[in-house]
């Protein structure tokens, strides 16, 4: 594969919709994907003149890995819609994924048209940071015979910073992690952890990155600080969980605080770890203990919550 673009297909900034497809979205963001499915189809059918049902019927067959359809229900949308940034966003994200997967020789041109699409949402909406991102990205990753370049990798990261400063400095850390300068990932999450003490996101970072590193008590040492400001998050817990997981310390706090998070969990979100997640974890735990078949119960559990968790189907082939 020549070059990968880091592509994000659920986590996206919800707007305005009829609230005829409110129940579609609310299947939508708690992932159920085959009410989401069945919504949106018959909503293209009984509203084929609704851009929204089209959009969201995209997006539902990305989440579902089904991007050839996906593509077609984003050019419907934008044929109904054709100013609207954010669909063109998501036809640019369809086509990245569709050249991630491509040959050598079909990847210059769906280089291309990604190229030309998220310039086109980029020019309908200039502050849409999302597509700002994904222009990064782009310009970050591919090679320069398909429109690469480090320089203007660097400019749009400066256009993301001027307009978002905390997703200015994720790019910074994307950044600095593909030159493999660790030092620069450190301190910059770090820093965010100072700047925005109450956001989950570089917390879990900078504890998790830490944990990779061997350093269990500044990982652990990071997420109690959080905890002080918001004891009440049950996000913590996972990562408490998390950390122990990985590090194999402090594995009977780990595995309360991910039963506990079990337990308090919020509804499924893009940004709420996922209760086969949690359950992976567990089952970490008990392969670090040794239990073999609490490990495997886990692990099994973790799939039959979600059969695309590749991490748990990992680890539980490691088990013997």
């Amino acid at each position: 594969m020549i070059f990968r673009l880091l592509v994000c297909t659920i986590a996206a900034p919800l707007l305005a919709q009829s609230a005829e497809l409110d129940a579609g979205i609310a299947h939508y963001n708690a992932r159920r994907w085959t009410e989401a499915h069945a919504f949106f189809a018959n909503a293209t059918k009984t509203q084929p003149r609704n851009a929204d049902a089209a959009l969201w019927y995209g997006k539902t067959l990305i989440a579902e890995d089904k991007v050839n359809n996906a593509e077609d229900w984003f050019n419907k949308a934008a044929s109904l819609d054709p100013k609207r940034g954010e669909i063109q966003l998501w036809l640019a994200r369809a086509i990245g994924i569709q050249a991630q997967r491509a040959n050598i020789l079909r990847q210059p041109f769906l280089a291309r048209r990604l190229k030309s699409t998220v310039d086109r949402a980029i020019e309908l909406d200039p502050d849409n940071v999302d597509a700002r991102e994904l222009r990064w990205q782009f310009y970050a990753m591919a090679p320069g015979v398909m429109g690469g370049s480090d320089y203007k990798a660097r400019a749009e990261a400066a256009e993301v910073m001027k307009r978002n400063r905390y997703r200015g400095q994720l790019i910074a850390i994307n950044a600095a992690s593909r030159a493999k300068d660790q030092p620069t990932v450190e301190r910059t999450l770090k820093a965010m952890v100072a700047e925005f003490p109450d956001s989950l996101g570089p917390m879990g970072s900078y504890a998790g990155s830490l944990a990779d590193q061997g350093r269990a008590a500044e990982a652990f040492g990071v997420v109690e600080a959080y905890q002080k400001r918001r004891p009440n998050d049950p996000m913590a817990l996972y990562q408490i969980g998390r950390i122990a997981a990985v590090s194999g310390q402090q594995l009977d706090r780990g595995e309360d605080a991910l039963r506990k998070f079990l337990i308090l969990a919020p509804p499924p979100a893009p940004n709420v770890p996922s209760l086969s997640n949690a359950h992976m974890r567990l089952g970490n735990i008990a392969q670090k203990r040794g239990n073999t078949a609490a490990a495997r119960a886990e692990y099994e559990l973790a799939l039959k919550l979600d059969p695309r968790n590749g991490q748990a189907r990992r680890s539980l082939g490691t088990l013997k």
